[in-house]
């Protein structure tokens, strides 16, 4: 029998100057903030559950079954076939966590070139934009071993799919496209509780596609607290620092 859970979950998507995150209390009730860091929200829900759209585990020349490269990225990619596929971008090596420049230009140049050095591939100016994002959650990470317990990784792509009962082809970015996850989170949410959240993102930075991903994450972070979700690779790796490589959904 699967065990209801008793902790706040939430879910988390990076939006333009910080994170959005939906939080799902015990009784049920959702409700939506804009967070310019983690540190205080996650002292705030010390013994909540997380799902976050952003890599956890890093790898680099000497782990993994591949130099450079996450297998659930390429399993993700997979089960998403094209052209939702598209959508799972490759995560940066741990050495560029350690590249701290301001000319992004610049910034990209190195990082390819340190990338190319491990994995033969170049790196993305959207992996580049979500570098401090991602270098944020791995300190944090690799500061409390606690928290590597209740933070997972997760991808709302992954998590729309399992909704849907298949991938969703028509990109968040188009009519269509939005509505047919609106719908998705209209079937697992209550309706009024997606309009309550859309009308609490007024007057912050979050966009709608920020909280339709957010709140697809939250829905897997229940999942993951209910141990009811599912999880790509089967065999799972760990990076350098001890961090398990996978994506949950």
């Amino acid at each position: 029998m699967t065990q209801e859970p008793i902790r706040t979950c939430i879910g988390i998507d990076a939006c333009p100057g910080g994170w959005a995150c939906v939080f799902n209390g015990a009784d049920g009730t959702l409700s939506v903030e804009f967070m310019d860091s983690l540190d205080r929200m996650l002292e705030a829900f010390s013994d909540s559950i997380i799902g976050i759209d952003i890599p956890i585990g890093l790898p680099d020349g000497a782990t993994g079954i591949e130099p450079g490269i996450r297998q659930c990225d390429k399993q993700a990619r997979r089960l998403l076939g094209f052209p939702r596929s598209t959508s799972i971008f490759s995560s940066p090596v741990r050495p560029l966590l350690d590249i701290d420049e301001k000319d992004i230009a610049k910034a990209h140049h190195e990082a390819s070139a340190i990338t190319m050095d491990i994995s033969n591939r170049k790196v993305t100016r959207q992996t580049m934009n979500i570098l401090p994002r991602i270098r944020e959650v791995d300190f944090l990470l690799q500061r409390s071993g606690s928290l590597r317990n209740r933070m997972f990784e997760v991808h709302p792509e992954l998590i729309f799919m399992e909704i849907n009962g298949g991938p969703i082809e028509e990109s968040k970015r188009t009519l269509e496209g939005r509505a047919r996850r609106m719908t998705c989170l209209q079937r697992i949410f209550a309706p009024e509780a997606v309009e309550s959240c859309i009308s609490m993102i007024t007057g912050t930075p979050i966009k709608h596609d920020d909280l339709i991903d957010a709140l697809a994450c939250c829905w897997s972070a229940d999942r993951i607290a209910r141990g009811t979700h599912r999880e790509t690779p089967a065999e799972p790796e760990f990076d350098s620092t001890g961090l398990r490589m996978t994506i949950r959904f």
